[in-house]
């Protein structure tokens, strides 16, 4: 099902200045005029592309479950969560996700686009961990299943930015994976973060 129809959006502008009140006094009376103005549509911006319809195969209310590594020697953390997702003027993934552990409170939002002037899928995060606003840039594989994009911010030092990977893969209609990688020292991505994530029934 395609739903990247054309989008026409209206900018209204004066054909001409707007015209000031005119008072008029007569005696102890005063009248106003009201100005007169003509609008005039329209100039037609751009409507979504096909990249933008990849997003489509992202939306819906997901529930998810996976384990972070938080410290190297350490049992991984346990995660679950639920994502609430939808389409923004057919341009703009949002999901709201939210953690439904009771001792690891969290909650992101999430935007996906894709801009044609770069070529590349663009993003942010925001979330209740940091003041942190996370810019990414990627793009999706030949089947549009996979996207994988990158990012970097003030964890796990605020001092020392860290680059991260981050590939969401689409396994089926329902089923979907996330995985989040950091850059080593050597130059290698390690694999801290996999979750399962799955459409409500």
């Amino acid at each position: 099902m395609s739903w990247a129809l054309p989008v026409v959006r209206h900018v209204f502008e004066l054909d001409e200045p707007a015209k000031p009140l005119i008072r008029t006094e007569n005696m102890s009376t005063a009248t106003e005029e009201p100005s007169t103005q003509n609008t005039s549509a329209c100039k037609e911006m751009p409507g979504p592309v096909k990249e933008h319809e990849l997003l489509q195969k992202f939306v819906g209310e997901w529930e998810s479950e996976g384990e972070a590594f938080m410290a190297p020697g350490q049992p991984p953390t346990k995660l679950k969560g639920v994502e609430s997702s939808r389409l923004i003027g057919g341009f703009w993934f949002v999901a709201q996700i939210k953690s439904t552990v009771p001792d690891f409170p969290y909650e992101q939002i999430l935007t996906i686009g894709y801009d044609p002037a770069k070529k590349k899928y663009i993003g942010t995060v925001i979330d209740s961990m940091t003041s942190h606003i996370w810019q990414y840039e990627g793009m999706f594989d030949v089947t549009g299943n996979i996207l994988t994009w990158e990012t970097e911010g003030p964890v796990p030092s605020p001092q020392t930015p860290s680059k991260f990977r981050e590939v969401t893969e689409l396994k089926g209609p329902d089923h979907k994976v996330f995985t989040s990688s950091i850059l080593g020292p050597d130059g290698s991505w390690n694999t801290f973060m996999t979750i399962n994530i799955r459409r409500k029934k």
